[in-house]
């Protein structure tokens, strides 16, 4: 959105994992080597834990490009699942052909497959991510592929990723049977005051930009400090604020617009790390949603498209890796904008208002009024038929953009009841020098509502920037709600 504007070559702080951001302070430098020599060495089972957002996964992705080819690896997302559906993940992803069979037939295939690879002198590394959330159950039978007293079953190394509790669960009196083969136990540390600085312009430097040409030192002190070297929180920091400094047309962020971006993300402030983390806002949410479903997606990748063959080499998956979480995220961006609306079936004694209320956590005129501008078969806001079918379209910013017959843009404010309440927006400096404009609104028989626009705006873009604005200072009435 504020790529252009800035001169990035893309988006700095995608809080996708991205091994061409990779920025290795000395922790991550730390982890990432015990990870490498890890499996490298054949140490058996490696451990590593942190914080939510200290850039774990990104770690992973590093490390399954740095892996070479006589290392065969499986990743796996997906957690909360049996031992049995593990295995079968597990072989998929090592190119064996998994018939339906008993968890003893996938065990069988398993020790042949190690057998194949000790011929070879190849080693079987298996990656989880997300490892807190395995049962204690799945890990014992995990480790006890590892502890198998068999040449080839030493060929295993397991590298398990997760946040704290993990450290909590191997600890446990239900796993101290192999507690003494965790030959590496690596906790990832948030970054420090200085790091953090470095990890903001290194992550600039990659989109050809830098910190001292986007931020002033006050600003990333500021940042710095809030985030608790959190590289998650730096991220969705930083990318409001160049948000916020793209609306007000700012080329450089100050401590000023640092502050204000910091009040409307207090909620990730935490006095400690951990996870107590609290990264709770609709953004957030939708990051962990996207990470979640590129993880799953991945799992199931073979599964998707049968016309692919099992006999891929190693290199040629790590590209398939990569290209998989491009086309996640693009077909999730894609399906976002196709979703403008949802339908419904009404039950008896609903209203426009439960309506609303249902799906955007609040009742306004604006949001009622859009309801009743995608089903123009309601002529009477305070009546609805049981079993009418009802479209409920979803906010985005795009739908308040109206373009006129000459190219230029007008943009809908709101409706109100009352004009006086809709004329107080000519206030905020975004609509200076702009005509507002005031259009009735029949919602019943009995009711008339106002329509205010604003323009003109001679382009998309800048109309596009005077909604953003107008949104993040909360006068737009369609986004005051979170909608579901």
């Amino acid at each position: 959105m504020y790529k252009k504007f800035y001169g990035f070559s893309e988006n700095p702080f995608n809080p996708t994992p991205d091994p061409r951001f990779l920025f290795l302070s000395i922790g991550h430098y730390e982890t990432l080597s015990s990870m490498i020599s890890g499996i490298k060495e054949r140490k058996g089972i490696t451990v590593i834990s942190g914080d939510v957002g200290t850039g774990k996964t990104t770690l992973i992705y590093a490390l399954l490009k740095d892996l070479s080819e006589r290392i065969k690896t499986a990743f796996v997302f997906n957690t909360k699942i049996s031992f049995q559906d593990l295995l079968i993940y597990i072989l998929m992803d090592l190119e064996v052909a998994v018939p339906k069979e008993n968890l003893t037939t996938l065990l069988v295939l398993f020790r042949q497959y190690l057998k194949e690879r000790m011929i070879r002198n190849e080693t079987v590394a298996i990656i989880i991510d997300e490892a807190q959330n395995l049962e204690f159950e799945v890990m014992e039978n995990l480790f006890r592929l590892y502890s198998e007293d068999s040449p080839a079953a030493k060929l295993v190394q397991i590298l398990l990723v997760g946040q704290p509790e993990l450290e909590a669960k191997l600890d446990s009196q239900k796993l101290q049977a192999f507690k003494n083969r965790f030959a590496i136990r690596n906790y990832l540390k948030p970054l420090n005051q200085k790091e953090s600085g470095e990890y903001i312009d290194h992550r600039l430097k990659v989109v050809g930009s830098s910190s001292s040409k986007v931020f002033t030192p006050q600003a990333i002190d500021r940042i710095s400090k809030f985030s608790n070297g959190i590289p998650r929180v730096i991220n969705i920091l930083c990318d409001r604020a160049l948000l916020t400094g793209y609306t007000t047309s700012s080329r450089k962020i100050d401590e000023e617009i640092v502050k204000d971006t910091i009040k409307e993300l207090s909620h990730l402030k935490s006095h400690r790390t951990g996870s107590q983390l609290g990264v709770r806002p609709l953004y957030a949410i939708l990051v962990v949603v996207i990470l979640a479903v590129l993880g799953f997606g991945t799992l199931y990748f073979f599964n998707w498209d049968s016309n692919l063959k099992l006999s891929l080499k190693r290199s040629e998956k790590t590209i398939l890796l990569e290209e998989i979480l491009i086309k996640k995220e693009k077909s999730i961006e894609e399906e976002a904008k196709k979703a403008t609306e949802r339908v419904v079936s009404a039950k008896k004694g609903w209203t426009l208002s439960l309506l609303a209320l249902q799906y955007y956590n609040n009742v306004n005129p604006t949001l009622i009024d859009l309801i009743l501008e995608f089903n123009p078969q309601i002529t009477d806001l305070n009546r609805i038929f049981v079993n009418q079918q009802i479209k409920i379209p979803s906010i985005t910013e795009e739908l308040f953009l109206i373009q006129a017959p000459n190219q230029s843009y007008k943009i809908y404010l709101g409706t109100f009841s009352d004009e006086q309440f809709g004329h107080s927006l000519r206030k905020t400096f975004v609509l200076k020098g702009k005509t507002l404009e005031v259009v009735p609104r029949k919602v019943s028989p009995q009711d008339t509502w106002l329509r205010m626009l604003a323009g003109e705006f001679k382009t998309r873009e800048e109309s596009l920037r005077a909604i953003q604005a107008l949104r993040q200072k909360g006068l737009l009435p369609a986004f005051v709600g979170s909608p579901k």
